[in-house]
């Protein structure tokens, strides 16, 4: 699992496979969906020459066609008006993940057993909310939000007054959790009452992942 901010990839892989995908097909120009730049944001400061990159700020992302051979390239142009091109590979390999990924990674773990509790309630076979087809075998369900997740935690953190990068986080992979336990405990009373979970299958989640959207980054 690998997080950008509140943003959840299976993987380094995948987020490398969308962000391919997305600086190919995306049209030139200033990029303007304001998830695509809240991601781009993201991606630039994760950048191991990040501080020089960025300059006196970033005013804006521009997708331009590369002047020598074939394709797309990212570029910002900074507050100043000066621009430089960056690569979205050198943003991601070799980065650990950050604090604030650390933190909604230990975040959804605290609500898993919302998850499975959700799973188990299920009888087959029933439809998946996202194809619209049925699922027969236990092992094609899978739990979605209708809602995203990132979404559920930026609401989260609005409602309590809460810098998420800001808390710190103990153990590793499952094992990874919150420190401060009463905001663990206050999340999972905010997902029980706000998320919408939806049964999904296999499939349909993988075309979910790969889908190209306008904010897909």
């Amino acid at each position: 699992m690998y997080w950008l901010g509140p943003f959840q990839y299976a993987s380094k892989r995948e987020l490398l496979d969308r962000l391919k995908t997305f600086v190919a097909t995306a049209a030139t120009g200033k990029v303007t969906h304001p998830i695509a730049v809240q991601k781009l944001h993201l991606l630039i400061a994760q950048h191991p020459d990040a501080a020089r990159k960025i300059g006196p700020g970033v005013d804006h992302f521009v997708i331009k066609r590369n002047a020598l051979g074939a394709g797309q390239g990212l570029w910002l142009v900074r507050c100043d008006g000066s621009e430089t091109s960056f690569s979205y590979k050198r943003c991601i390999t070799g980065v650990r993940q950050s604090s604030y990924g650390k933190v909604c990674e230990a975040l959804r773990f605290e609500v898993r057993a919302q998850l499975i509790a959700f799973r188990e309630r299920q009888t087959l076979p029933t439809r998946c909310a996202i194809s619209g087809n049925q699922i027969m075998q236990r092992r094609d369900l899978h739990i979605d939000h209708k809602i995203p997740f990132w979404r559920l935690l930026q609401r989260f953190a609005e409602a309590q007054q809460l810098e998420l990068s800001a808390l710190a986080t103990r153990g590793s992979g499952e094992t990874l959790t919150l420190i401060d336990q009463e905001v663990a405990a206050a999340f999972a009373a905010f997902h029980l009452q706000h998320a919408q979970l939806q049964p999904s299958c296999r499939k349909a989640n993988g075309l979910k992942g790969g889908r190209l959207r306008s904010d897909d980054c």
